[in-house]
């Protein structure tokens, strides 16, 4: 996870988010008030400020597989940092609160065969979708001072020297889902780039491993995924030399 930065919200959803306040509407119902073609444009907005990738588990999204296309997975959707019905109860207007939106995978959502009925364990699920109506204990992807202790391991997984963050991470979001491929995709993408500096001469392996780094941390509009295990990887190295 690293940290995001917004961008400008689309003009429709202040102008919806102003009527919805005008009405007294909830969170809940100012949100249902989001249709497409508006919903598109907001998530196209989120993921354009989050690189194309998941806020949380750092995946490309949208995410395409056989079985999204088969049962209809919503291959993307959008998630509130502050939950839409909060186990306290608080409305803070956040149900269409730009800053408070962020555009997420579908968190190891799964379809069985035509005419099975079977629930997804929640053992399986991962971000938004094994987060539910939690709050988050320190984590705010949108505040770096937030995220500096996460850390991973060389088998992809994540973790962090904070304990709040820590249960945020592997709790809350269940980021190292032994069901979900995110953890052997990060590990697929840090092998890649551990084999690449290996194929780098020791003279230049300082300068190759920070224009790589500042690669990393520069990218825009379509981030690579996982790039937190490997801007942690990196800066790990530079650490060390």
């Amino acid at each position: 996870m690293i940290e995001v930065k917004k961008g400008s919200e689309p003009e429709e959803l202040k102008k919806l988010r102003d009527e919805c306040r005008a009405e007294g509407l909830s969170p809940k119902e100012s949100f249902a008030r989001l249709k497409n073609p508006l919903k598109q444009q907001v998530i196209e907005s989120l993921k354009r400020d989050q690189g194309q990738l998941c806020v949380y588990c750092m995946s490309r999204i949208p995410r395409i597989s056989k079985d999204d296309r088969e049962w209809g997975i919503p291959r993307q959707t959008i998630e509130h940092f502050i939950p839409l019905e909060p186990e306290d109860g608080k409305d803070v207007g956040q149900g269409l609160d730009y800053q408070n939106l962020f555009a997420v995978c579908h968190g190891n959502t799964k379809r069985h065969a035509k005419g099975v009925r079977r629930t997804n364990s929640k053992d399986d699920l991962t971000c938004d979708k094994h987060r539910e109506n939690k709050k988050f204990r320190k984590i705010d992807p949108c505040r770096e001072e937030t995220l500096r202790t996460i850390f991973y391991t060389l088998d992809g997984k994540i973790g962090a020297s904070d304990p709040d963050v820590e249960f945020d991470l592997v709790n809350t979001l269940n980021l190292n889902c032994v069901s979900s491929p995110i953890v052997s995709e990060r590990k697929a993408e840090l092998d890649a780039l551990i084999e690449d500096i290996g194929n780098v001469g020791e003279e230049y392996l300082h300068k190759y491993c920070m224009n790589r780094l500042e690669a990393f941390m520069n990218e825009q509009d379509c981030k690579t995924p996982y790039v937190g295990i490997l801007i942690w990887y990196l800066q790990s190295l530079a650490a060390a030399t």
